[in-house]
């Protein structure tokens, strides 16, 4: 790769980012704090109660995990262009997690800001028995098995894309927040499997703030390890 094609490469990467880290800061943090302080969605106990305490700005979360989502994908897409020939197939074949299991995380991200909605909105005659199953406000259902198992598999992706990462600068640093991420992110979703309400306990919630908190220290390291490979290009 020339340096024309590295730098927009580089510049690529640095945006994709943002993108991501603009995601997790307004679906992890911003939106959650705005609705449960001016539109709380009480603890799960029926569909009727749903109905009546929701409002649109609840959806916010979700728009805005598309941006963390994207931003995912679209850094792995960098990173696949910087890795060394002899670690493209690392790269490839993270890419290739990613992209499968960011489409399961778009699934559920269309159910909760198009078809609850529609549900809850016009309390449709099926939303009695739909919202149960596809509104993340209920610790038991589809929903949750689709984002965690969508999460689980995009961190399985980071466990492979560790391995492009050498001796350089910030690259040990990535390699080992990458396996603690994929580590983090299986995990997670092997023990919804055992029991789906973890989420909503204590230590569910602590895995949340964790997790997000990792991403955040993940987006930092990329955007000083893009911007060496910037300065090197330079001089």
């Amino acid at each position: 790769m020339n340096n024309e094609s590295k730098a927009s490469v580089l510049k690529f990467g640095k945006f994709a980012v943002y993108i991501n880290l603009m995601g997790v800061i307004l679906s992890g943090l911003v939106f959650p704090v705005i609705s449960s302080i001016f539109y709380p969605q009480p603890q799960w106990q029926s569909a009727d109660l749903f109905i009546q305490s929701y409002h649109p700005i609840q959806t916010a979360t979700f728009f805005c995990g598309y941006f963390l989502v994207i931003g995912s994908l679209l850094t792995f897409v960098a990173l696949y262009f910087l890795a060394s020939k002899s670690k493209q197939i690392w790269a490839l074949s993270a890419l290739c997690i990613n992209v499968i299991f960011t489409a399961i995380v778009f699934i559920n991200y269309i159910i909760q800001t198009t078809y609850v909605p529609y549900l809850a909105s016009t309390n449709a005659s099926e939303a009695q028995n739909i919202l149960a199953t596809f509104t993340m406000a209920n610790p038991g259902s589809f929903a949750w098995a689709l984002e965690m198992y969508g999460w689980g598999g995009i961190g399985f992706s980071f466990i492979f894309m560790a391995f492009i990462f050498g001796k350089e600068r910030f690259e040990p640093t990535l390699k080992v927040l990458f396996w603690a991420n994929g580590i983090a992110s299986v995990t997670s979703a092997l023990a919804t499997s055992l029991n789906m309400k973890w989420l909503f306990s204590p230590a569910g919630f602590a895995a949340l703030i964790v997790w997000n908190l990792l991403v955040v220290v993940i987006d930092i390291v990329l955007l000083k390890y893009f911007s060496m490979y910037s300065f090197q290009n330079k001089r």
